[in-house]
C-alpha cells in the first residue's frame, strides 16, 4: 500500500500558484501541525477511514485514497481563501494524470470533493481559522 497522504502531500507542495510566497496556501501542506505566521495558511493531510485498494490483486498499482484536507490560518479570510484554492485545484484533476511530486506516484483522478467547510476551533488550539475539504483521489504508484 503505498502512503497516500505523503504522495497528495507532494502534490499540494508542487502545484505552482497553490503553494510558495504570494499564494493562496502559502506554507503548503503538511501531515503534522505548525506554527503559522500572522499571515499564512497551511494544510493539514490525513487519509480518512474507508479507503481501499481498487483492484483485489494484491499487487496492484492502484489505490483509492479518501483524504481530508485541514486548511489553517490566525485570520478567517486567509484560511478560507485557502481552502477555496486547494478545492479548486482538486476539482481539475479530471483524467489527466498528475505527478505527486518525486513520489513515483500519479493522481489519475479526484472524486466526491467535499467543502470547503468551516471547522470552529478550540479557543486553546492556537489556530482560531480552520476549513476542511475532503475528496477521493485515485492514485497509480510505478
Amino acid at each position: 500500500m503505498m502512503a497516500a497522504e505523503t504522495a497528495v502531500r507532494e502534490w499540494v507542495n508542487s502545484k505552482p500558484g497553490l503553494v510558495g510566497a504570494g499564494s493562496p496556501l502559502g506554507m503548503g501542506a503538511f501531515l503534522r501541525g505548525q506554527a503559522s505566521p500572522g499571515d499564512g495558511a497551511y494544510a493539514i493531510v490525513h487519509r480518512a477511514g474507508g479507503s481501499s485498494d481498487l483492484v483485489a490483486e494484491q499487487d496492484s498499482n492502484l489505490a483509492l485514497a479518501s483524504i481530508v484536507f485541514q486548511v489553517y490560518s490566525p485570520t478567517e479570510d486567509v484560511a478560507e481563501r485557502a481552502a477555496a484554492a486547494l478545492a479548486t485545484a482538486i476539482e481539475q484533476l479530471t483524467g489527466s494524470p498528475e505527478p505527486c511530486g518525486q513520489t513515483g506516484v500519479t493522481v489519475l483522478v479526484s472524486d466526491r470533493l467535499q467543502g470547503p467547510v468551516h471547522v470552529p476551533q478550540p479557543a486553546d488550539s492556537g489556530e482560531p481559522y480552520c476549513f476542511q475539504v475532503g475528496a477521493d483521489f485515485t492514485l497509480a504508484e510505478f
